[in-house]
C-alpha cells in the first residue's frame, strides 16, 4: 500500500496471529511499550496514553474486578461513551476470563434493564450521572447486578450513586492491593482464556422485536482479524478516531480490537456533533463512518464552495468535473483522454490536496462506509476528490465484516467480494447466506431463534437480498423482511429506492411504504439546513414545520421524487407522499443508535398519514 505520493506508509513486520485479542493486547503492550496507544482531550489539550501504561490501567481494572468476586464467564456491560475508559473495561473484563457486554448510551432505562437481566450481568460500567439515573431507576428490575462502577465523579450532580457503587479510581486501587499479594493475578487469567471461550454479547439494535444477544467467541474476532487485516492493509503506524458508539460492532472492530491487532493509535473524538473539528486535529489514516456522516461531510464541503468568489468556485467545479472522468473511467471503462487526466493531476494537486486538507483527511489511506446502503453517486463524488470510499457489509452476527471492496478495486455499487475464508452464496430465494469462522455462536438464551439464524449446515442467514456478479462483487438489493410486495404482486425492495430518495438534496430520510397495496407511497423527512437553505432563497421564514406543508416546497420535493421515479420500473413509482413534520432522531426512538430507520415505528408512528395517501383523492 503506498500514498498518494508513492511512500509506503507502514513497517509490516508482522501480521495478526494470535487466538485471542487478550494474548494480542499483552503482546503489543510489551512491544510497543513507549508508544502511544491513545489519545484523549483534556484541560484543552490531547493528552496520550502509551501502551505501557495502557497495560497498568488494565490490569489494575482487571485485578479490581477480581476483586469484585468476577470469576471466568461472568457478565460485565459497559453503559458509557468512546473513552479510554470503556477500552480498559472490555480488555480488563476479557483479560479475566469475563464476557463484555456493551450498551449504547442512548439506551432507554427500559432498555438498559432489559440488557442487563437478559444477560445477567454482575457488574455495569458507567460513565456518568445520567446513566447511573437510568441504573437507579431500574435497579429493582435487574436483581443479578451487584455492583455499578462509576467514572466520572458525581459531586453536584442530581443523582447519588446507590451505596454498593464504586469509584472508577476505588476500584483501580482495589486492583493495585490485589496485584501487590498476587503479581500473576491477571496474567495466569490471561493465559486461561481459550479461544472458544464467549468474549462478549452484544445485543441487537432491534429494528423490530426486541433486541437479542449475539454470541461472539474469541475464536470469532481473532478470525474476522487475521482474515480482514491482510486486505485493508493496516499496520502499527494507522491512525483511528473513535466516534461511533462502542457497542456497534463496527466501530468496536475497527478502533477498538482492529487497532489493538496491528498496535496503532486510537483517537477519542470529544462528541459525534465536532468529529468535524477532531478529523483535523487527528488526521487519521483509517476512517470508518456510516453514511448519514459522509452526506455531511459534503454538504459542509458544498456550503464551504459557496461562500468563495465566483473563479473559486468555478476551479473547484471544474476539478470535480476532471476528478469524476477519471472515475467513470476507471468505474465504467468511459472513454479518459490523456489530456484530461493530465488536468485532473494539477487540478488535484491545486485543489484537492486543499479540499482533503480542510476535511482533516488529508493523510487518510482508508476510508470505509458501513451499517446502512449508501448513495452510489455520493460515493462517486468522494472518489473525485480523491477519497475513494470501500463499501463494507456484514452483521453484528459475523463480527462486522463479511465483504469488503478491496482498496485497490473498489467497484461503486457493490459491497466487495467475502472476506478471505468466507464462503458467500445467495439461495434461491435471493437470501444471502455466509459461512466461516467469523459467524457467531447464535443468541444467547434463545435456541429457537439461533436454529433460523444458522441452518443445519452452517450457513448463517443474514436477511438481506442480494446477487453476485461473476467476479465475486456482491450487491445488496434489501433485506428480506423488508420486501414490498404490493396487491397487483410486485416485488419491491424499499432501500434501493429510498437510498435514491435521499440522495436529493432536500431530502434527509425516506420510508417506502406499499405491502399489500394498490401503489407506493413514502414518508419523507427533509435535511434541515437544506430547508433553511431554501427558505432564505425563496424569502421565506425558516420554520421547518410550516415550511413542510408550503405550497411551493412541495412542488420542489414532487419534482425531486418524480426525478426517482425516473431511474425506476412504473412498478416502482411513488405516487404520492407526505412530507414529515421533522427529521426523524434516535431520540424518539426512530432511529437505530447507528441511524437506521426503524421502518415499522415510523410506519406505526405516521399511520394516519399513511392511510390518508390511499384514501382516493388523498
Amino acid at each position: 500500500m503506498t500514498t498518494r505520493m508513492g511512500e509506503r506508509v507502514h513497517d509490516r513486520t508482522s501480521r495478526f496471529t494470535s487466538d485471542t485479542i487478550v494474548d494480542a493486547f499483552w503482546e503489543q503492550v510489551g512491544r510497543f511499550a513507549n508508544r502511544s496507544a491513545l489519545r484523549y482531550h483534556r484541560n484543552g489539550d490531547w493528552q496520550a496514553l502509551s501502551w505501557s501504561d495502557y497495560g497498568d490501567l488494565v490490569k489494575e481494572v482487571a485485578a479490581g474486578l477480581v476483586a469484585l468476586g468476577i470469576e471466568p464467564g461472568d457478565k460485565v456491560a459497559v453503559l458509557a461513551g468512546n473513552r479510554v475508559e470503556w477500552h480498559a473495561a472490555d480488555m480488563a473484563a476479557l483479560s479475566v476470563g469475563g464476557v463484555t457486554v456493551p450498551l449504547y448510551q442512548t439506551s432507554s432505562p427500559e432498555q438498559v434493564a432489559y440488557t442487563l437481566a437478559h444477560s445477567g450481568a454482575r457488574v455495569c460500567v458507567v460513565d456518568d450521572a445520567d446513566q447511573v439515573a437510568k441504573l437507579v431507576q431500574v435497579r429493582a428490575e435487574v436483581p443479578a447486578l451487584e455492583r455499578i462502577i462509576v467514572i466520572d465523579p458525581l459531586d453536584g450532580a442530581p443523582v447519588d450513586a446507590p451505596d454498593d457503587a464504586v469509584r472508577w479510581d476505588e476500584l483501580r486501587e482495589r486492583g493495585r492491593r490485589a496485584l501487590a499479594d498476587a503479581p500473576a493475578l491477571v496474567a495466569e487469567r490471561a493465559r486461561a482464556v481459550r479461544p472458544a471461550d464467549l468474549a462478549t454479547l452484544v445485543y441487537t439494535s432491534g429494528t423490530t422485536g426486541p433486541p437479542k444477544g449475539v454470541m461472539i467467541t474469541h475464536d470469532n474476532i481473532a478470525w474476522t482479524l487475521r482474515s480482514v487485516i491482510p486486505v485493508v492493509d493496516t499496520g502499527p503506524d494507522d491512525r483511528y478516531i473513535s466516534f461511533l458508539p462502542l457497542s456497534h460492532i463496527a466501530e468496536r472492530m475497527t478502533s477498538h480490537l482492529g487497532q489493538i491487532a496491528v498496535g496503532g493509535e486510537t483517537w477519542f473524538a470529544r462528541s459525534l456533533v465536532g468529529v468535524a473539528d477532531d478529523l483535523k486535529d487527528c488526521r487519521p489514516t483509517v476512517f470508518l463512518a456510516v453514511p448519514r456522516v459522509w452526506e455531511k461531510l459534503h454538504d459542509a464541503i458544498v456550503e464551504r464552495t459557496g461562500n468563495l468568489s465566483g473563479p473559486q468556485r468555478m476551479l473547484i467545479a471544474r476539478y470535480v468535473a476532471a476528478g469524476r472522468r477519471v472515475v467513470d473511467h476507471d468505474q465504467d471503462r468511459a472513454t479518459l483522454w490523456p489530456h484530461q487526466r493530465a488536468e485532473h493531476r494539477l487540478l488535484d494537486r491545486l485543489v484537492g490536496a486543499k479540499l482533503r486538507h480542510e476535511l482533516g483527511l488529508d493523510r487518510a489511506r482508508l476510508l470505509g462506509t458501513a451499517a446502512a446502503p449508501i448513495d452510489p453517486g455520493l460515493l462517486r463524488w468522494f472518489h473525485a476528490i480523491g477519497l475513494p470510499i470501500l463499501e463494507i457489509y456484514g452483521q453484528t452476527e459475523d463480527c462486522g465484516p463479511a465483504t469488503i471492496n478491496p482498496p485497490e478495486r473498489i467497484r461503486i455499487g457493490t459491497v466487495g467480494p467475502a472476506i478471505p475464508g468466507l464462503s458467500l452464496r445467495v439461495a434461491d430465494d435471493g437470501e444471502i447466506l455466509v459461512k466461516g469462522g467469523s459467524v457467531c455462536a447464535g443468541y444467547y438464551h434463545d435456541p429457537e431463534a439461533t436454529a433460523e439464524l444458522i441452518d443445519a449446515e452452517g450457513w448463517m442467514h443474514t436477511g438481506d437480498m442480494g446477487r453476485v456478479d461473476p467476479d465475486g462483487y456482491l450487491r445488496i438489493e434489501g433485506r428480506k423482511k423488508d420486501l414490498i410486495i404490493t396487491a397487483a404482486g410486485h416485488n419491491v425492495a424499499p432501500q434501493h429506492l429510498e437510498t435514491q430518495l435521499k440522495s436529493e438534496p432536500l431530502i434527509s430520510q425516506a420510508v417506502v411504504v406499499g405491502d399489500g397495496r394498490r401503489y407506493l407511497t413514502a414518508l419523507l423527512a427533509l435535511d434541515p439546513a437544506e430547508l433553511g437553505a431554501w427558505a432564505e432563497e425563496h424569502g421565506k421564514l425558516a420554520d421547518e414545520e410550516a415550511l413542510t406543508t408550503d405550497p411551493q416546497l412541495r412542488d420542489e420535493v414532487a419534482a425531486a421524487v418524480e426525478r426517482v421515479n425516473a431511474l425506476n420500473a412504473r412498478s416502482e413509482g411513488i405516487k404520492k407522499f407526505r412530507i414529515l413534520p421533522h427529521e426523524l432522531t434516535a431520540t424518539e426512538g426512530e432511529l437505530t443508535p447507528t441511524l437506521k430507520v426503524k421502518r415499522g415505528v415510523v410506519i406505526e408512528r405516521y399511520a394516519d398519514a399513511v392511510e390518508e395517501m390511499y384514501i382516493e383523492g388523498g
